[in-house]
């Protein structure tokens, strides 16, 4: 190993009391630590009423600036905070911290910078607060977009470590702070370290050049910290773990294994095998998140007095993978049909065989780049309905035994994190999650209808003795309007697809209950249709449920 160079630990200041006003504007409340050779204290600004945080040290000749020569450059001699503050100054962005100001006096230096609200990740690790892989997922992107700032300025940050990262009270957003070895490309050593999270690089080996690829390597080992429960400083003491951290699949077996080559590929020793740049990381952590693993599960059954099941469902995954890339989309389809037993089941049969084959070979170019995908996905949708409208309607016509026949539709097609929705009939589509339920398709019946304009509640829409009746289907006419909707989803979201044989049983309220005490699809598929037989089982029953799950 080669020598480096510790942060210069000038020892512990006579903290100052509270009451004290400092520059005539910050009236000290409280010594909150003593922290990286500095004091800091929790004060209110008088001139805004905000609560702020001071940093102070002794009025020492600073390091030399860690910026370009300029007029920001020669300022740095005259405070030891100038460096920080000038490069705080040069960021703006909602989840960095913002610095207020920088002064000298009875010396001693401050800065003053904004508090951040919620508890720093070293605090929540050290307190076993579990974290999902989800949550992790998210918290990364969110650090990557903080730090991309940083890099486009051409700003390093050289200690990215839990300690400098705020959670939110709510736990959704991450914050970040601690820039007091914050540095202008290029940046010349040899450099503080933090053992665990500086880079090889940082410590004066590989030839010691330090890049973006530096804050990368650190946001590994936070990354693996957060999955492990092992802070990196533990391996620090072995020559064989001190920059070479095991698997994360080592304490977690079924970590997603794109998870895991991420993470890998951030701990490279080598900076040349790490990504190249925030911004190539941050693509590859938003191909998780737009690419959800999604979870199906369905069911159909023909109930408990018809003779035959005129349902006809689809479930269909189509993947692509392309130099490690994942993405994809499914397709999810539930079919009513009427008509007669046979010919219903014809019906449904034949719109679910041309949508899924329509869809498959017109958006397999999804796989690609394309500028407006969601664009594609409406038009391929609605023209797959109608082109199996055309080809019920045509079967019909020639076949006096199926004249007549039709049937109700809707198709669900997630791609991404966005769901679309093509819709015929009184089948239904809803969204469930912890905060309720809805109901994203409108019904094609005259109870659906009276109940929109008010003549009728959803409580005699139940038991009105025309509530069978449809005014839109497909194979009626040779033409058919198709609705189509489209959502943004959530890790998880789940989407439900069923036939009116599930609806006409159960409320909107239990299919909820139902959906959400349940962590497997394909059990809550049968649970809901055991349900519905259970209150009589009048009509075919079919269910598909999706869940968007989280990574494990």
């Amino acid at each position: 190993m080669s020598n480096t160079v510790r942060e210069q630990d000038l020892g512990p200041l006579s903290p100052l009391a509270a009451e004290i006003l400092l520059a005539d504007r910050y009236q000290i409340e409280r010594f909150l630590e003593f922290k990286n050779s500095s004091n800091l204290y929790r004060a209110i600004d008088r001139a805004t009423g905000l609560v702020v945080i001071i940093k102070e040290k002794t009025d020492a000749p600073p390091r030399a600036s860690r910026l370009p020569k300029s007029e920001w450059s020669d300022k740095v001699a005259d405070n030891p905070w100038q460096n920080e503050f000038l490069i705080l100054r040069s960021v703006s962005y909602p989840t960095v911290v913002k610095a207020i100001d920088v002064f000298k006096e009875n010396g001693r230096a401050y800065l003053v910078i904004e508090q951040l609200e919620g508890r720093d990740l070293a605090y929540l690790l050290r307190n076993e607060v579990s974290v999902s892989v989800q949550q992790s997922i998210d918290w990364m992107v969110q650090l990557c977009q903080s730090v991309g700032q940083l890099h486009r300025r051409q700003i390093l940050h050289l200690d990215l470590q839990p300690r400098y990262i705020v959670v939110t009270p709510d736990g959704q957003r991450v914050r970040l702070t601690g820039f007091h070895r914050a540095a202008i490309v290029p940046a010349e050593g040899p450099f503080d370290v933090s053992p665990g999270y500086s880079a090889p690089e940082q410590h004066g080996l590989l030839g010691g050049q330090v890049d973006e690829r530096t804050d990368i390597y650190a946001l590994g080992a936070i990354w693996h910290y957060l999955l492990t429960g092992n802070s990196p400083d533990t391996y620090w003491n072995n020559e064989e773990t001190r920059f070479n951290f095991p698997d994360v699949s080592a304490f977690r077996p079924t970590i997603h294994p794109q998870v895991e080559r991420l993470i890998r590929k951030m701990l490279e020793v080598d900076p040349n095998e790490r990504f190249g740049s925030i911004q190539e990381l941050k693509g590859q952590l938003l191909t998780l998140v737009n690419n959800p693993i999604r979870r199906v599960g369905h069911c159909s059954d023909v109930g408990m007095y018809r003779a035959g099941n005129e349902d006809s469902l689809a479930v269909f995954e189509l993947n692509f993978t392309t130099q490690s890339n994942h993405s994809g989309l499914g397709l999810y389809v539930v079919a009513d049909g009427m008509g007669g037993v046979n010919a219903g089941e014809i019906a449904s049969a034949l719109s679910v065989d041309e949508v899924t084959s329509y869809v498959q070979q017109a958006l397999t170019s999804l796989g690609e780049s394309l500028e407006d995908p969601a664009s594609e996905i409406r038009a391929a949708l609605q023209q797959a309905i109608k082109n199996a409208n055309t080809r019920i309607y045509e079967t019909g016509r020639y076949n006096s035994e199926l004249t007549g026949m039709g049937t109700t539709l809707t198709a669900g097609l997630i791609f991404g994190q966005n769901v679309f929705i093509g819709h015929v009939g009184d089948s239904r589509a809803y969204i469930i999650n912890r905060e309720g339920i809805e109901k994203i398709s409108r019904d094609h019946s005259l109870v659906g209808r009276l109940v929109e304009i008010g003549q009728i509640t959803l409580e005699e829409a139940a038991v009105h003795p025309q509530r069978n009746l449809i005014y839109r289907s497909l194979g009626s006419y040779p033409n058919v309007e198709v609705d189509i909707y489209q959502r943004p989803l959530k890790i998880g979201d789940w989407l439900l697809l069923c036939s009116d044989g599930l609806t006409g049983h159960l409320s909107d309220e239990e299919l909820h209950e139902t959906v959400m005490g349940s962590r497997d699809p394909l059990l809550a598929a049968q649970q809901l249709v055991n349900q519905a037989n259970q209150r009589g089982g009048e009509d075919n029953i079919t269910v598909i449920l999706v869940h968007l799950a989280e990574y494990m």
